[in-house]
């Protein structure tokens, strides 16, 4: 796939996130101004648990399953990889189930509804059971994304015709959880028409479980703890902090997804590359991708500082004032995050480094647990974004070390220009000496 053939598909699967944030626009306020600070902290406890959930259900598949679908234009390989990771999902499906319905029970917000929870729990679930990494690996990138606009529609429909007032907070997860359903129908209608059934077995399963430990491990050590920071915060403080850094973590992560679509292209496109033995166009492509993430983490960060104080309030009500300083304090990480995307998904991902992230993640993620543990109960809502911004930055921090340690620093733009220019003026500075000795 050539430059031009990436810039139409980035023009296309960004074109999919702008009806995200119109989808977005419209029901952040109106969850805010109908809901309310405590409720709408409920139905973002049970989203955050819901991501926590997707993330143990899919254990780490989705970028494996990407990267291997990539590897071969076949239709029997694609069907031999869509029955592996359908099979597999089986297992991990059950004990993500599990796990919801313990957590449910034991968050006091939550349990005060726990059927919310529960319905979390299933649409964490469905969420694990998406082929939009298949359809990417495909090379197949405006399928998925006209999918989700179909769900944003439905979800839409049904949020602003039934959610009315406080009472109605459960319908809120209800309502996604319907529109997941019939967005997972139409997939695997797509999915089966075009590369077959699955074929359900047990052998493998356990191959591919191993082989996607280590991301697994990397996703548990920081996306899962970043994913369930709502969640935590339940345990930790009152449900009035978990509202105010809910909202406020929520205008965050549509900041950070924004980094998803170039990814979507990014990663199976290096992947080809170099199972195909392009390393040079791998690197340039890797290239191309930190560039754009790290200005996009730069421009995110500035955005978030000088607006928050404006926006917030003005788009859901005077009552979450406060969520303006916990954002701010949430845009410290967005550089961190930007490069941390570039490292794993575009560095380390393709080049089936999985290991180091592991190692990376886990790490990041302790630093982030600690501080978690430490700060939000002094500081509410902000010391939960505090802990947050040191996550990523320790995260930041081993990645580095570990890109040097590997010898792949020169993937960074322009690190390999100055190294060059470096040896250069070393060879300049060695050979005026020995002239001077001579």
């Amino acid at each position: 796939m050539d430059k031009k053939e990436n810039a139409k598909i980035l023009v296309f699967v960004y074109g999919g996130y702008v009806m995200r944030y119109l989808y977005l626009i419209i029901v952040i306020p109106f969850y805010g101004r109908v809901l309310g600070v405590t409720e709408y902290g409920r139905v973002l406890a049970a989203m955050s648990l819901m991501n926590v959930i997707w993330m143990l259900a899919s254990y780490g598949f989705t970028f494996v399953g990407m990267r291997d679908v990539a590897k071969s234009p076949e239709c029997s390989h694609h069907n031999a990889v869509f029955s592996l990771h359908s099979s597999a999902r089986v297992f991990t499906g059950a004990v993500g189930l599990a796990v919801g319905v313990i957590a449910t029970m034991c968050s006091p917000t939550l349990s005060e509804r726990p059927l919310m929870g529960l319905l979390a729990t299933l649409l964490g679930l469905v969420s694990a059971l998406n082929l939009g990494w298949l359809f990417q690996g495909r090379q197949r990138f405006r399928t998925p994304i006209i999918i989700e606009v179909i769900g944003f529609a439905i979800s839409l429909v049904l949020i602003l015709s039934i959610v009315r007032g406080p009472q109605d907070s459960v319908w809120v997860v209800a309502s996604l959880l319907i529109a997941g359903v019939i967005s997972s129908v139409i997939s695997y209608g797509l999915t089966f028409a075009h590369v077959g059934l699955p074929r359900f077995k047990v052998s493998g399963v356990m191959d591919l479980m191993r082989g996607s430990t280590m991301l697994f491990a990397y996703s548990t050590g920081s996306a899962v703890l970043t994913a369930s920071s709502t969640y935590l915060l339940t345990l930790l403080s009152s449900p009035d902090q978990v509202g105010y850094f809910g909202a406020a973590e929520r205008f965050a992560t549509i900041g950070l997804s924004l980094m998803g679509p170039a990814a979507q292209v990014f990663i199976p496109t290096i992947s080809r590359q170099l199972a195909q033995g392009d390393t040079e166009g791998a690197r340039a492509s890797s290239r191309r991708g930190a560039t754009l993430l790290m200005g996009y983490g730069l421009l995110a960060l500035l955005a978030a500082l000088s607006l928050s104080p404006f926006l917030m309030p003005l788009i859901l009500g005077k009552a979450f004032t406060p969520s303006a300083h916990v954002l701010q304090c949430l845009a410290l990480m967005f550089p961190f995050a930007a490069f941390n995307e570039f490292v794993a998904f575009y560095v380390f991902v393709p080049r089936q480094k999985d290991r180091l992230l592991a190692i990376a993640g886990i790490t990041s993620g302790f630093a982030n647990l600690v501080a978690a543990l430490f700060l939000a109960p002094l500081y509410g809502a902000i010391g939960m974004a505090i802990a947050r911004v040191i996550g990523e930055a320790a995260l930041t921090v081993m990645l580095i070390g570990l890109m040097i340690r590997s010898d792949m620093i020169g993937l960074l733009p322009g690190v390999g220009r100055a190294s060059a220019m470096a040896r250069v003026a070393r060879g300049a500075f060695q050979h005026a000496e020995n002239g001077k000795n001579k």
